[in-house]
């Protein structure tokens, strides 16, 4: 029988001087800055339970399980940053 993941409710506990909120899981210590579109980034602080799906709400939406797709046609800065950050969007990477 598959066992699902455990899922875990983040909470939004504030904000860095960047704008960037604090998130953290109140049941494993999970900690990380999010940043919204258009720049969304995320910078996990705190790995907390890798194996549990966290999730979280913010302004009456709720996030779980996020699936993330490719978009084309990322202007040539934005893939910069995405190189200089140490992703291959495209699949190009050599």
């Amino acid at each position: 029988m598959t066992t699902l993941p455990e899922r875990h409710d983040m909470v939004r506990t504030g904000f860095t001087e960047t704008g960037a909120e604090e998130w953290q899981c109140p049941t494993c210590g999970r900690r990380m800055l999010m940043r919204w579109p258009p720049h969304f980034e995320t910078l996990v602080l705190e790995t907390g339970d890798a194996a549990a799906v966290h999730g979280g709400a913010k302004g009456g939406a709720l996030l779980h399980g996020v699936d993330v797709t490719q978009v084309p046609g990322v202007p040539d800065d934005e893939q910069q940053w995405l190189r200089d950050n140490g992703i291959d969007w495209d699949g190009l990477a050599s």
